[in-house]
C-alpha cells in the first residue's frame, strides 16, 4: 500500500475521531453543580417580601434584612435534590417529567421536615406558611425553604415581624380565628371569634394517590373526629352548633409531596368568647 493511500486513511481516521469528539461533546450532559448559585439566600436571612413574590424563584426581589428589622419572610434551608433526578429531569419527556415530579415532592418533604425543627414544634400548629421555593436556574436542582407568619389560617397575609421565627413556634401557636372585613384571620380566644383550632389530622398511607372527592371526605371524618376528641364527646355524638373546618393539601398541586396533613378547626355560626375545649354538650361561650 502505498504511502499516499496510508495517509489518505490516516486523514480519514482523525476526521472521524474529530467528529466523534464533536458528538461526544454535544451529546454530553452539563455537569451538576455541587455549590448553590450566586442567587441562593443565605440561612438566617430575612426577607420583606409580599406574598406571590415569596412563592416565586429565588433570588427574592430586594436584599436581605436583618431579622430584628422588618421583615415577612425567614430563610431557614438551602438543599439541593438528588443528582440522579437532576439529570433525568434536565432529558426531558416522559421520564423527565416523572424525575421533575419526584424532585418537587423531596423538597417539600425537606422543606416541611427542616421547618418544625426550625420552629421548635410542628410548623401546622404556628401560624405560619412554609415556602419551598426553587432557586434560578431551577435546572440544577437548588431550592430554599422559608417560613412566613401569617395573618390567616390560609396563609394568603403576610405579618410584618422583627424577630427571628428560630424557636418561636410556641409563641405563635394557633388558637382562634375570627371573619373580617378582609376575611378570617387569627386571634385569642378570649376575642369575639368564630373558629378554634383543635388539633391535626394526617391522611394515610404516605404518599396516597390524589383523588379531590377522597381526600375531602377524608379529610372531613377525620378532623370531625378531632373535634369530637378536643370537645371531650365520643366517636358517636355531634353538636349541631358546631360544623368542621380545615386548612391543608386539598389539590394535586399541593398534595404532591406533602406530609398530607390538616389543620382542623370547629367552627360556629355565632360568636364565641371563650374556648370550647373540653366542653362536652354545654352551651357555647358566647
Amino acid at each position: 500500500m502505498s504511502r499516499r493511500v496510508l495517509g489518505l486513511i490516516g486523514a480519514i481516521v482523525v476526521v472521524l475521531l474529530a467528529i466523534g469528539g464533536i458528538a461526544w461533546a454535544l451529546n454530553r450532559p452539563d455537569p451538576v453543580p455541587d455549590r448553590p448559585p450566586a442567587g441562593a439566600p443565605a440561612v438566617g436571612s430575612c426577607w420583606q417580601v409580599d406574598p406571590a413574590a415569596a412563592r416565586g424563584t429565588f433570588p427574592w426581589p430586594g436584599t436581605a434584612a436583618p431579622c430584628t428589622a422588618g421583615h415577612t419572610a425567614e430563610v431557614y434551608h438551602v438543599g439541593q435534590v438528588d443528582h440522579d433526578l437532576i439529570v433525568r429531569g434536565r432529558k426531558g419527556g416522559t421520564d423527565g417529567k416523572v424525575a421533575n415530579n419526584l424532585m418537587l415532592a423531596e423538597v417539600r418533604r425537606a422543606c416541611g421536615g427542616f421547618a418544625s425543627t426550625y420552629l421548635g414544634g410542628e410548623w401546622h400548629k404556628a401560624q405560619v406558611t412554609v415556602l419551598a421555593d426553587w432557586i434560578s436556574p431551577q435546572r440544577d436542582g437548588f431550592f430554599g425553604c422559608a417560613l412566613a407568619q401569617t395573618v390567616d389560617a390560609a396563609g394568603t397575609r403576610f405579618a410584618t415581624r422583627t424577630a427571628s421565627l428560630k424557636s418561636a413556634g410556641g409563641q405563635i401557636a394557633v388558637a382562634c380565628v375570627a371573619r373580617g372585613a378582609d376575611g378570617s384571620a387569627y386571634t385569642a380566644c378570649d376575642q369575639e371569634h368564630d373558629g378554634e383550632f383543635v388539633g391535626t389530622y394526617t391522611v394515610t398511607p404516605a404518599d396516597a394517590p390524589f383523588d379531590a372527592a377522597s381526600v375531602k371526605d377524608t379529610a372531613n371524618r377525620g378532623c370531625g373526629e378531632v373535634v369530637r376528641t378536643y370537645l371531650g364527646l365520643s366517636s358517636s355524638a355531634n353538636r349541631s352548633d358546631l360544623s368542621v373546618g380545615y386548612v391543608g393539601p386539598t389539590t394535586a398541586q399541593t398534595w404532591l409531596g406533602s406530609d398530607q396533613t390538616f389543620a382542623c378547626y370547629a367552627l360556629s355560626s355565632v360568636g364565641l368568647r371563650g374556648s370550647i375545649r373540653s366542653l362536652g354538650a354545654r352551651p357555647l361561650p358566647q
